[in-house]
């Protein structure tokens, strides 16, 4: 309280409170937990435990066009003289009409079980083993599935044919890279 006649202050009690809920004599304790938001998640005591962080898979590097020109030039031989040489082992003595129908049936089975089978079974084909070029998933570097090789090969049969169609409009036509979820990578590189 204020003394009237000598305006200064009265003495107080000591240690008296400060704060109508504060304690008289409370001290700060020395090792007190850190403060933690009172809408701060807590654990839940029957969660699951968190699962590693796994790390990213090493994709290999990819191959460059002219690796990917020489064994598209190498598998198309294979296609186009072994189918040939199917369709005249079974048709020697057959009509031309059933000659290019057994032609035509060679080409496209050769082609998928070249180009389908061989990628799902061994990761590459004839020329991409003589390139030294393997199949991969873009993803993870894994071993190509049988439905991505499928629309792989379908990708190809339709890509190479619309070549000419693809330049009256200007366009280069180049492949397309990481088609259907797969890579072209070279061989070595897996090996690491």
């Amino acid at each position: 309280m204020i003394d009237p006649q000598h305006h200064q202050y009265a003495p107080q009690q000591p240690y008296a409170p400060q704060h109508p809920y504060q304690q008289p004599y409370q001290q700060a304790q020395p090792y007190q937990q850190p403060y933690q938001h009172p809408y701060q998640q807590q654990a839940h005591p029957h969660a699951y435990p968190q699962q590693p962080v796994q790390p990213a898979a090493h994709v290999p590097r990819e191959v460059g066009d002219l690796r990917r020109y020489l064994f598209a030039f190498v598998d198309g031989m294979i296609t186009f003289f072994g189918g040939f040489g199917i369709a005249v082992h079974f048709t020697a003595d057959k009509s031309t009409g059933a000659f290019w129908i057994c032609v035509a049936v060679a080409f496209f089975g050769l082609s998928f079980v070249h180009h389908v089978l061989g990628v799902v079974l061994f990761r590459t084909t004839v020329g991409k083993f003589l390139c030294m070029t393997r199949v991969v998933r873009a993803d993870d570097a894994g071993r190509p599935r049988f439905w991505q090789a499928v629309r792989r090969w379908l990708l190809g049969l339709t890509w190479l044919p619309m070549q000419p169609v693809w330049s009256l409009f200007g366009d280069d036509g180049d492949p397309y890279e990481d088609g259907c979820g797969l890579r072209y990578v070279h061989s070595r590189d897996l090996r690491r």
